[in-house]
């Protein structure tokens, strides 16, 4: 499905902007491009429609790495108000149900899309840019998934938030525990695992500027670009029901690159190029 948009997208844009070029070397020249940047290694097939504008079409792909960090544990759904902070685990039922206070996840990180990027050079014979186009993506695709590193370690937890209500020492106004991560609560599973992952929009629109030319005047040239991607709020997900979770509105203190991406909605491009003319 990815393919196909691009191929379509890059196909319309060439129809649309070839309609206004006068320029006999419209589309005559071509280039391929190879590089590294926040969107990972990159590589794409670029033309000049005219002395003006450059159309840029290609792929990038970061590798998949991890990412170990801490997420505190925090009472949901609390309705004691009297507490000095309502959301803190009383040390009484740690204790009690021998619960840590933090546990440690570790996120994996892949990312593999496709790129259709039309350059506007407002000077001819220039190779600043400014750049408008889209960035697309599998649907399905997970940008992040987030796990606990070791197995069954919220196990007490899972246990307390099954029998909560079951004593008298623990009422139900305290409320479940769960895994704080930004805005979002992970609650374990009745193994004591928990786990989510975080999805974006499939397509993103883009702008941003540049150095550089689609198709260089010498053989061989650099090219560099600096924008964002567009791709929309965040959508959490519980990895075991599969359901979206929903923001909660109060963040939790830490998560580290994991609260950071279930929150923001843009992503920065910076990206280093090397282009060669193919003929």
């Amino acid at each position: 499905m990815m393919k196909r948009i691009c191929f379509v997208s890059v196909w319309m844009m060439l129809a649309v902007l070839s309609m206004h070029a006068g320029d006999n070397n419209v589309l005559r020249h071509f280039s391929l491009s190879v590089g590294a940047g926040t969107t990972g290694v990159t590589a794409d097939l670029g033309t000049m429609v005219t002395d003006h504008l450059g159309l840029r079409g290609g792929i990038d792909y970061t590798p998949q790495f991890t990412y170990s960090t801490w997420l505190d544990l925090d009472m949901v759904n609390q309705q004691i108000d009297d507490l000095a902070d309502q959301y803190d685990v009383p040390s009484s039922i740690r204790d009690m149900y021998d619960m840590p206070d933090k546990v440690q996840v570790e996120g994996k990180y892949e990312s593999f899309t496709g790129h259709a990027l039309l350059d506007i050079h407002p000077f001819k014979g220039s190779g600043f840019h400014l750049t408008v186009g889209a960035y697309f993506a599998n649907s399905n695709k997970k940008l992040i998934t987030a796990y606990n590193k070791e197995d069954g370690v919220l196990k007490n937890v899972a246990d307390f938030n099954a029998r909560r209500g079951d004593f008298s020492l623990v009422p139900e106004e305290y409320g479940q525990v769960a895994a704080r991560m930004g805005n979002y609560s992970l609650m374990p599973d009745d193994q004591g695992n928990a786990n989510a992952y975080i999805k974006v929009n499939n397509i993103r629109p883009y702008v941003g500027l540049g150095f550089g030319r689609a198709v260089p005047k010498s053989r061989i040239n650099c090219q560099f670009d600096l924008g964002v991607q567009f791709w929309g709020t965040p959508s959490v997900y519980d990895g075991v029901s599969g359901k979206q979770l929903t923001s909660e509105g109060t963040k939790g203190k830490d998560g580290g690159v994991l609260k950071i991406i279930s929150d923001v909605k843009v992503f920065p491009v910076i990206s280093l190029r090397l282009s060669g003319r193919i003929f």
